[in-house]
């Protein structure tokens, strides 16, 4: 009885923060969508067998994963969502708030038919491996405990899409700033010192007095902000 109170409370969360979030998409991506959260919730995984089985739906187990496979290949659910998830978490930032921008990358060293899998090199080891590189913006406060997931991508060079990764930061950046309003003081490590991403617009309003300079480096207002 205690578990079922608690799995009817988190879908009635669920459906109405899906509510909000799905607002652009069709009816059955917008259910889809609400199913996913349940699922990774409820079990705890990402593995789409582990959330198939979560659903406990009155049809083969199989049939359930092949659903939510082939729902996940829908291109509406990046291009909706979002703009959706950084319209709703720019909702907490504030004008001193720390907004971290990390280059990242996904392994995918076993991966032999995944689109646009790309030779990345890996920091730590000095190797190169098969990997997509990742674009990431949380939102956090120095003295907080709280973090807002604000924007995540992944990208691959050898996509023909791809312009370069200047392109996806600053695509990231406009986004979250047409939201924020200039709130929010950007940091990046020293891996942006080469972008030359030295525009003051980096640095927000509110946060210029107490910037190291206008224009710093992005490592060098990490670095402050890091103290």
């Amino acid at each position: 009885m205690h578990d079922s109170k608690i799995q009817s409370r988190l879908k009635a969360q669920l459906t109405k923060f899906c509510c909000e979030l799905c607002a652009g998409l069709s009816r059955p991506l917008e259910k889809f969508a609400c199913q996913m959260l349940f699922g990774i919730q409820a079990s705890q995984d990402v593995k789409l067998s582990n959330i198939a089985r979560s659903l406990k739906e009155d049809i083969p187990l199989i049939e359930t994963e092949k659903r939510l496979s082939r729902n996940l290949k829908a291109e509406e659910l990046e291009r909706e969502l979002t703009p959706q998830l950084v319209r709703m978490g720019s909702q907490r930032v504030r004008p001193n708030t720390v907004l971290a921008l990390d280059l990242s990358d996904i392994r995918k060293e076993y991966a032999q038919k995944m689109e646009y899998l790309a030779k990345v090199h890996d920091g730590s080891t000095g190797e190169l491996h098969a990997a997509y590189w990742l674009c990431d913006v949380t939102a956090a406060e120095v003295n907080g405990s709280e973090i807002v997931p604000l924007y995540q991508k992944l990208y691959s060079a050898e996509a023909e899409d791809f312009r370069s990764e200047n392109d996806e930061v600053l695509t990231a950046v406009d986004l979250i700033r047409s939201h924020t309003k200039g709130r929010g003081i950007w940091v990046i490590d020293r891996g942006g010192d080469r972008k030359k991403l030295l525009d003051p617009c980096w640095i927000g309003p509110s946060a210029l007095s107490s910037a190291p300079r206008a224009g710093a480096p992005l490592s060098i207002l990490a670095t402050s902000v890091a103290r």
